[in-house]
């Protein structure tokens, strides 16, 4: 299992390796397994039959769409609060780690080696933006001040002040990779790494 999500206390889904989707309906005491993935041609076209793709991460826009990033440049939608499942166009063939939702459609998507993408039509069109590395992005956040900043291995700390249109990079002098990042209520920003966990009160 590689990530979760809440709708409320007892409604959620869990999402990982090899297409394995459950959703719960009384706060995690029982799971169900939900179909979802790939195609079987697609699955023997990628990998010569035998499995699905990896499910990544699920992340809520504020309209209430869901998205999944997926290995093998897949990417899925739901408008029903995951009844149902659409597979998007997808921008490219690597593996996604994550989305971001901003405002009303727009969606940011990114992965393997410094690759991000930007939608403004809930991932029905994609436009690349311009991330000046090769590390691979590993999460995202939108903070208190509108600001977007993605992390990733190698340091990598990608800043957004005009909602995702463009980033600046701001490579952190130890190059060690983040995982994952927080913002706490008093505005500080929390990083969570290979060097453990530690706090930064600016980028």
């Amino acid at each position: 299992l590689l990530d979760i999500w809440f709708r409320d206390e007892r409604h959620g889904f869990a999402i990982g390796a090899y297409g394995y989707f459950l959703a719960t309906e009384d706060g995690g005491d029982n799971w169900d397994p939900v179909e979802i993935g790939a195609t079987d041609e697609e699955v023997d076209e990628f990998y010569g039959g035998g499995f699905d793709y990896h499910l990544n991460h699920l992340a809520r826009s504020a309209s209430g769409r869901l998205f999944i990033a997926a290995e093998a440049g897949t990417v899925y939608r739901s408008d029903d609060g995951g009844e149902s499942w659409v597979s998007l166009p997808s921008p490219y063939e690597g593996s996604f780690f994550g989305s971001l939702p901003l405002d009303s459609d727009a969606l940011l998507l990114f992965g393997l080696r410094g690759h991000l993408y930007r939608s403004g039509d809930a991932g029905e069109t994609w436009t690349r933006v311009e991330t000046s590395t090769t590390a691979m992005i590993t999460d995202g956040i939108r903070l208190q001040d509108g600001t977007v900043v993605l992390v990733g291995l190698s340091g990598t700390v990608l800043v957004s002040r005009d909602g995702g249109l463009t980033f600046t990079l701001h490579q952190r002098d130890d190059r060690l990779g983040i995982a994952s990042i927080l913002q706490t209520d008093d505005g500080g920003l929390i990083l969570v790494g290979e060097d453990g966990v530690r706090r930064i009160e600016g980028l």
